[in-house]
């Protein structure tokens, strides 16, 4: 395993001043991919942005585990719908400048 690619939930948790079993609670609750190495556990580096939105609905919104499951679950059909939109839109530019 490339460790470039990832940091330790230890190290995260440290930098961000945030309790490891938060991190964990995440992952419990699917929000999160985690993987372990010789008994410890990792997260990617490309999720970083993704869990610090978790922490701010956590810690600054007070949102519960079952809140933030929601809250990940709408951002992610929105992005799903606003792709669809630009693409259909993309479509439908392409059949107008060809009339």
């Amino acid at each position: 395993m490339d460790t470039n690619d990832y940091i330790s939930i230890q190290q995260f948790s440290v930098h961000y001043n945030v309790p490891a079993v938060f991190l964990n609670t995440l992952y419990d609750y699917e929000l999160i991919e985690v993987i372990t190495v010789n008994s410890t556990s990792y997260i990617r580096k490309t999720q970083i942005k993704h869990i610090e939105r978790m922490i701010r609905l956590h810690f600054d919104l007070e949102l519960n585990m079952e809140g933030i499951d929601v809250v990940d679950k709408l951002l992610k059909r929105v992005k799903i719908l606003q792709e669809e939109i630009k693409m259909l839109h993309n479509r439908l530019q392409f059949f107008e400048d060809n009339n």
